[in-house]
């Protein structure tokens, strides 16, 4: 990553700083297994609920092909936990391992890696810990939900030299690869702006939570570093609408189209960043905007705008590129000179995919090569960023600035 000063000399100047316990401490002192290519991956699944199954699913496709085993579940709420152990033993004729608390999973030894698909606040806490345990890791995005949490996630996997793949897919689909390939060609000239944008109209957030018992979740676990707070099912089944839980939309559905963004321009960090929105649609209890327009600007001289309409599924392209000479968008995949000036592109260009990869494939490749992913930690790291500094400025109103040597987001 070129821009924001963000030079793997600062990285490694720093210490990861998350307090990890004696027991993790003991883990990451201790030897590391070196993966041959034929030694068999264990894997443990932390956070076994609809992602967390759906990682399981993907790990299962390859688990002839890449020699991989899932060997743990956990999940704090005993229900999702054991419907994903007793997947597991469909699918291998083998019994898991089941925990409730996922450090009691990073203290073992014969796990190699984890897949982390647990709420959006728990995301970078469990990647610390994990990195530090010495454990390698696939961590859903958001990556991180609060700048200290993203801090300790990126200096404990550096530092730790842990192969990590963050769940931004499209930096594994060979239609984005081209897309990516094109703007940096530089065909499109100096731009000057980026409209992001992802709508929904359909309530997915809505999950039952009537039958969600208190004696069957480990409360005291999820909440982690949260403030205690009595049992609430609502907010544990549906934690996307709350503040403690996530930053909301930029990070739920934006990030994967703000790291589309950075990885296009090459430019990771944005200087300034202002956001506007509310609950217009959905009146149901919840603390986040289901509408909402952010804008950032970037070092290199352009706007990134993203917007997230809850109440209207009106089609737009997930990206759309503008410059001097021409236009580029993801829904069309074509750069024509429309809206460009004297010297803009006399003829379309469309972009031909190229060969994509399986993004979870791509990491267990990567665990047995040491190779850096296709999503990794410094990119999670980015996209984190961008959308923390969207929650902070809807939620205080006010104009938030990232200083990349500090690592720090204040208002501005």
């Amino acid at each position: 990553m070129s821009n924001g000063k963000m030079n793997r000399r600062h990285f490694l100047s720093r210490s990861a700083g998350g307090a990890v316990g004696a027991a993790l401490a003991a883990v990451a002192a201790g030897p590391r297994r070196v993966l041959g290519a034929n030694d068999r991956i264990a894997i443990a699944v932390i956070g076994s609920g609809g992602r967390g199954q759906y990682l399981m699913g993907e790990v299962n496709n390859l688990v002839k092909k890449q020699n991989v085993e899932m060997t743990v579940i956990c999940d704090v709420w005993r229900v999702e936990r054991e419907r994903a152990a007793a997947k597991v033993k469909a699918w291998t004729g083998k019994e898991p391992r089941m925990f409730s608390r996922y450090r009691d999973v990073l203290a073992l030894k014969d796990v190699d890696a984890v897949t982390i698909g647990t709420p959006d606040f728990q995301h970078a806490r469990i990647l610390a810990d994990a990195a530090q345990a010495g454990k390698d890791a696939y961590c859903e995005k958001p990556m991180a939900s609060n700048m200290k949490d993203a801090r300790d996630a990126l200096h404990a996997v550096l530092d730790n030299k842990r192969v990590v793949q963050v769940g931004t897919q499209r930096r594994s689909e060979g239609q984005f690869m081209a897309g990516a390939e094109l703007i940096q060609s530089g065909v499109l000239g100096t731009i000057s702006e980026i409209v992001t944008g992802w709508n929904d109209c359909n309530p997915r957030w809505a999950r039952p939570y009537h039958d969600v018992k208190e004696e069957d979740v480990d409360w005291e676990t999820y909440l982690m570093d949260l403030p205690k707070q009595p049992f609430d099912a609502q907010r544990f089944r549906r934690w996307h609408l709350y503040k403690d839980f996530t930053v909301g939309t930029p990070g739920l559905l934006g990030s994967h189209i703000i790291d589309i963004a950075h990885w296009y321009m090459d430019d990771y960090f944005p200087k300034s960043c202002v956001a506007h929105g509310g609950v217009y649609t959905w009146k149901d209890g919840r603390e986040h905007a289901d509408t909402m327009e952010c804008l950032w600007e970037y070092p290199k001289g352009f706007l990134l705008r993203y917007q997230t309409r809850l109440g209207n599924n009106y089609p737009m392209p997930e990206a759309a590129f503008f410059g001097i000479r021409g236009t580029f968008d993801t829904s069309s995949w074509k750069a024509t000179g429309e809206g460009g000036d004297d010297d803009k592109l006399k003829e379309e260009i469309l972009v031909k995919p190229k060969p994509g990869v399986n993004h979870m494939e791509n990491w267990l490749e990567c665990l047995r090569t040491r190779k850096t992913p296709n999503a990794d930690v410094r990119a999670g790291y980015a996209h984190s960023v961008a959308s923390i500094m969207a929650f902070l400025a809807w939620d205080s109103g006010r104009r938030q600035i990232y200083d990349p040597e500090k690592e720090e987001i204040r208002e501005g």
